[in-house]
């Protein structure tokens, strides 16, 4: 059997050497019969299956399971397999190897064992690195082959967590009686520096992992941070519970909060740069049982790089939008829950009209994104800037786009469409669970039906589905039942859906990043009608399905027929 120290594969393109590898691993299958050679075949050839780390394409065709992909894949380079769950961490070989390294080439320090280092890695092939690991640790290592999604959650848990012990000595009575200078002096001294580096290992996961919101909460004992990523939260780190004030302390601090007040609510904002790009942060501060919980959320201006064209919306539908906003008034709504995408949809079709020869008004709360060409007004309720405030002095600025954040009430509902039918193009957002809920949203807030009636002209549903992660996405065969579930006396059968196995770019998860899907229902005049008369939302559906709408679970179901997201999610978010 060839050793590490055989350097038997190394010099091949590394998709080739790993393709070498799956094809010994699948000899070894079939010779002790737990494949037959046709399936072993189909697997090689299988272009869908392909992957840098060897072995992995078994695991991802659901051949073998990950403990034994580690035994098979370690036995063929001589070194044992493991799992993290049978070591306790050393958490000061973090401070030793760098994370980077840990994350480039997908390894992670175990422990000590006398004058040798156990390291986890999960490509034996990349010798050059573990003899510099060796230089690293002034010693001999000892690798093991473990499960790629383990080492990836263990660089986004241990790292961050790294680094803390220098404050855990620290009495909570001694952070129950530091004064405002005290708090103050966080960022200057020595252990502060920890703090620093703590908050901004925080702040750099966030960013790589593309997390809208870092949560850091007093729970249970401990301080737990959790990221929500493509609209799901992920566990995070967790730290002694009397870090909790110094933690929030350097938050504040960065967000020019009160660093005394730790018993009412606060917000602010963090304008900063990590990896040579400006970040925005909103944070909001609120007191609980245990201490002050903190959520912070990542504004990053990629949004305002997409156009229509690049959200996701099908052919025809995109062309009925576009159509829609290039009118000169009439009200255009955008809705959906809150987290769907419908501030980034709106400012898209936003930026398509901008230019020299209108005049465009936005008026935000907050603003989140500052953005020339465009005259924003924030909320400001201390100073009496309030929705209809604004909307009613935007009106006297001769605008010919008005942009409102979010109709809330009667009152901004009213002048909004008011405003659109009095020659000016109003975008807008709803909460609303779809398209045609919006009319009778609108109707609760006390606009009347004759105003609301002429005023529309589109409204646009919308909700973000996980994406199947196309690192580790496998085909499979869709059971009855699920296939039932999906499409409900559709008699569907030997149809073949996509899933994500899990892996280190997705953390695990089987899904990475997020694709729209979308409902516009256009207002023609049969609609108009049938809104200024006593009509319900199932009538104002139905009529917009018989002129063609497609809803939102059709979409999702093409979605997921097209192999992009999953009907995991298709039920988890289109709940209608």
């Amino acid at each position: 059997m060839p050793s590490l120290a055989d350097n038997w594969i190394i010099q091949r393109p590394r998709v080739d050497q790993a393709k070498v590898i799956d094809r010994k691993l699948l000899d070894q299958l079939v010779a002790d019969d737990c494949v037959d050679q046709v399936t072993a075949m189909s697997i090689l050839e299988d272009a869908d299956y392909d992957s840098p780390t060897p072995g992995w394409r078994l695991v991802l065709a659901e051949l073998i399971e990950e403990p034994l992909w580690a035994e098979l894949v370690g036995g063929l380079f001589g070194l044992a397999a493991a799992e993290l769950s049978d070591f306790t961490i050393d958490r000061d070989l973090f401070t030793i190897i760098p994370e980077e390294l840990a994350e480039r080439y997908q390894l992670i320090p175990l422990t000590r064992a006398g004058d040798e280092v156990y390291i986890g890695i999960t490509d034996p092939r990349e010798i050059d690195v573990y003899d510099h690991i060796r230089r690293l640790v002034s010693g001999p290592i000892r690798l093991l082959v473990v499960p790629p999604t383990q080492i990836a959650e263990a660089i986004r848990v241990y790292y961050m967590a790294a680094d803390t012990s220098e404050l855990e000595h620290i009495e909570e009575s001694e952070v129950a009686t530091l004064s405002e200078s005290d708090l103050l002096a966080l960022k200057e001294g020595g252990e502060a520096g920890k703090i620093v580096e703590l908050v901004d290992r925080l702040f750099a996961h966030a960013i790589h992992a593309g997390a809208s919101d870092i949560h850091i909460e007093p729970y249970g004992g401990q301080v737990r941070v959790r990221f929500r990523v493509d609209g799901i939260l992920r566990v995070g780190p967790s730290y002694p519970i009397v870090l909790c004030p110094w933690i929030v302390s350097r938050v504040k601090v960065l967000a020019k909060l009160d660093i005394a007040e730790r018993y009412s609510p606060q917000d602010g904002r963090v304008r900063t740069k990590m990896s040579g790009r400006s970040v925005d942060m909103r944070v909001s501060c609120l007191p609980v049982a245990s201490g002050e919980k903190v959520v912070i959320r990542l504004l990053g201006h990629t949004m305002l790089d997409r156009d229509l064209g690049g959200l996701g919306m099908d052919e025809e539908l995109l062309a009925s939008f576009r159509a829609e906003i290039q009118r000169s008034q009439g009200m255009v709504l955008v809705t959906g829950p809150t987290g769907s995408g419908k501030s980034t949809t709106l400012y898209a079709a936003l930026m398509e009209r901008v230019s020299d020869e209108v005049n465009v008004v936005t008026v935000e709360d907050p603003i989140e994104y500052e953005i020339a060409g465009l005259n924003q007004v924030p909320i400001n309720k201390k100073r009496g800037v309030t929705f209809p405030a604004a909307l009613r002095a935007i009106l006297r600025q001769d605008p010919d786009i008005i942009l409102v954040g979010e109709i809330r009430d009667h009152e901004t509902g009213c002048i909004a469409a008011e405003a659109a039918v009095t020659g000016h193009l109003l975008l807008s957002t709803l909460h609303t669970n779809d398209a045609a809920a919006a009319v009778h949203r609108l109707i609760e807030m006390g606009v009347p039906r004759p105003l609301i009636a002429p005023s529309l002209q589109a409204i646009l549903a919308q909700r973000l589905l996980r994406a199947v992660c196309t690192e580790c996405r496998v085909r499979y065969t869709a059971s009855p039942s699920e296939l039932e579930a999906l499409v409900p006396g559709g008699g569907l059968k030997d149809i073949k859906l996509m899933a994500g196995r899990g892996c280190g770019v997705c953390e695990g998860s089987g899904y990475k990043g997020r694709i729209a899907i979308h409902e516009l229902l256009v207002v023609d005049d049969e609609m108009r009608s049938l809104i200024g008369e006593d009509a319900t939302t199932l009538q104002i559906r139905t009529l917009a399905m018989a002129n063609g709408m497609k809803d939102l679970r059709t979409s999702a179901l093409e979605q997921v027929f097209a192999g992009r997201t999953t009907a995991e999610e298709l039920h988890r978010v289109v709940n209608l």
